[in-house]
């Protein structure tokens, strides 16, 4: 489709005849009430961090990223987004979702992308990919004390996103090898600990978190089907599709519980794709963004207390 996070560039999740996009962010769903839902939009002249309401009216911009998928997430207290920016290198930034002030956290000349807000305000997960290995890191919301948390030079991670109660990170993970190497879905202890496979079919990736952390919504591609959204239980159990069809993908959970926001390629266009809401059954798709020419991918849902 359009310009895709720098992460782990050689790994495609989701494909279509038409479109397709490498893996997207993913990050927590913090309970409350239902805000606006910011995303990712990239057009001509670049990529750049959008919000909309909650029906997909009055859209506008809140910051630019340049080439750079600006995959952004929400502050537990709703507001302010972490986002990506390329500067030669993705860095993640702050803004503030009112003033539009931008913070510049990380600074350095790796890919620094993916970044995902703790329950608590206090930490941000990311994705820092140095030579040809992604690996994920802590930091302090002020972009200080980065630390690995994951340390396996033999596999790429990538889409940290947290548990509402702040005690484990899911996220994807990707052998490195020759060929095609299994996507799974894993979860792991805050600080790195106890990492084990929630998935294990080959093609699974951009989990995100229930508000009340019982689910886990995440993107599947099983056999020759489309990538589509699917749900499992936070211990990996109960896995069932909630779409079909089409090239799903990037779910994100509505802070009261009772809506997925996801991206979509419903046009079946190289060329554009499209936020749609459903309930959290899987019924009632419908298209929150539908502008021809753009690409609209990676939606987070502002928690209002």
């Amino acid at each position: 489709m359009g310009r895709s996070p720098p992460a782990v560039v050689s790994r495609v999740v989701w494909c279509s005849s038409s479109a397709f996009s490498v893996a997207g962010p993913a990050h927590a769903s913090f309970p409350g009430r239902n805000g606006k839902i910011a995303f990712a939009r990239d057009q001509s002249g670049g990529s750049t961090v959008d919000l909309m309401s909650a029906d997909g009216a009055s859209p506008k911009r809140i910051a630019r990223s340049g080439d750079d998928a600006p995959a952004p997430s929400w502050s537990p207290d709703g507001s302010k987004l972490a986002y990506v920016r390329a500067h030669g290198s993705s860095e993640i930034y702050v803004v503030d979702a009112n003033s539009k002030h931008a913070k510049r956290l990380t600074n350095n000349r790796v890919s620094d992308t993916a970044p995902a807000w703790s329950p608590d305000g206090s930490k941000i997960a990311f994705v820092r990919n140095a030579e040809g290995n992604s690996e994920i890191y802590v930091m302090d919301a002020n972009g200080k004390n980065q630390v690995d948390v994951t340390k396996t030079p033999d596999a790429d991670e990538d889409e940290p996103a947290w548990s509402p109660d702040g005690s484990q990170i899911a996220y994807s993970n990707q052998p490195h090898g020759e060929g095609i190497q299994p996507l799974e879905v894993f979860a792991m202890n805050a600080d790195g600990s106890n990492s084990h496979a929630l998935t294990s079919d080959g093609a699974n990736s951009e989990p995100n978190w229930s508000p009340d952390g019982t689910k886990i919504a995440y993107q599947a591609t099983i056999g020759d089907q489309a990538p589509a959204i699917y749900v499992m239980n936070g211990d990996g159990s109960g896995k069932s599709a909630l779409t079909s069809g089409n090239v799903d993908g990037a779910p994100a959970w509505s802070p009261d519980g009772s809506l997925i926001a996801f991206s979509t390629d419903r046009h079946q266009s190289a060329f554009d794709s499209q936020i749609y809401a459903m309930n959290a059954d899987g019924s009632n798709q419908h298209a929150l963004t539908d502008e021809d020419g753009v690409i609209d991918r990676h939606p987070t849902w502002q928690p209002v207390k």
